[in-house]
């Protein structure tokens, strides 16, 4: 019996690793993003073609960045999992290149404008060097940039594409970005504490380093803080519906409790579980 409760266990390890680490959990986090959205403009939801672009760009995309990119000398535990299992590995990285690629092409002409505009991005942040600097680097090695670049790259893919069909006023619009917008950068600030060692060897200026971790967990919870009064405002004075309002308020404050536990020494799938989770939670 202590064998089979043994072999259970590390099927269900290996079953969450390779969730977690192909990339697969984070699609799934930014789909909850794209439905809480149509949660909060309308009380349907539709899996749409927007909807599986954004899961297969994001899978590809962080695989690229989180596997083959190998820019970072310091291992990660996505880099092992994908030694470990590269033919799998691989299958992803590919097929949601190709999934994402076709979803695209079913896309609206503005809105592809708009993948193009995240996409040259995206390049410049994680596959291309910045030709105008000496020496050439890429943007993800500027500190803070790259927290505000996951951020804002995250606000408008799970925002504005995906949002092209409900013909939203401007205010509404603006609100939806804003309100994801502080709530990822909560996030990706918190984040930050887990790269501190490699962010020090290469000599980032990074949000932790300046100020500390504690100070650091702070300003994220500040944030999610300064985000439930939005919301708060905004269903006072905006169509927002009370239930939506107190249901993604509940979320912040739990998201809120999820990043005090967060040291040097954390963990990674606390972050990767627990932290990105809060964007399955919202939803």
């Amino acid at each position: 019996m202590l064998k089979l409760n043994y072999l259970a266990a590390e099927m269900l390890r290996k079953l969450l690793d390779t969730v977690l680490y192909s990339n697969v959990f984070i699609g799934l986090c930014a789909v909850g993003l794209v439905l809480a959205n149509q949660l909060t403009v309308s009380s349907e939801m539709h899996f749409d073609i927007s909807c599986w672009f954004v899961f297969f760009s994001t899978v590809f995309t962080y695989s690229y960045l989180k596997i083959t990119n190998t820019d970072d000398v310091y291992e990660t535990t996505h880099r092992n999992w994908a030694a470990e299992h590269q033919q799998l590995a691989r299958n992803i990285m590919l097929l949601s290149l190709i999934a994402a690629a076709a979803f695209f092409l079913k896309l609206p002409t503005t809105v592809k404008w708009e993948v193009v505009g995240i996409g040259l991005f995206t390049a410049f942040y994680g596959f291309v060097e910045i030709p105008f600097v000496n020496p050439p680097v890429k943007l993800r090695r500027f500190g803070l940039a790259k927290t505000l670049f996951v951020a804002i790259v995250w606000s408008v893919t799970t925002v504005l594409v995906p949002m092209y069909s409900y013909h939203l006023q401007t205010d509404m619009m603006v609100f939806l970005l804003i309100r994801r917008f502080l709530f990822l950068l909560a996030l990706t600030i918190a984040f930050e504490v887990k790269d501190i060692q490699g962010d020090m060897e290469y000599n980032l200026r990074t949000i932790p380093l300046v100020v500390g971790i504690t100070n650091t967990k702070l300003l994220a919870q500040g944030i999610l803080l300064l985000l439930i009064i939005i919301n708060v405002i905004q269903y006072v004075f905006f169509d927002i519906g009370f239930s939506n309002m107190l249901a993604v308020n509940l979320s912040l404050v739990v998201s809120i409790l999820c990043i005090q536990p967060v040291g040097e020494n954390t963990h990674d799938k606390w972050y990767y579980l627990v932290l990105d989770g809060m964007m399955i939670l919202q939803f």
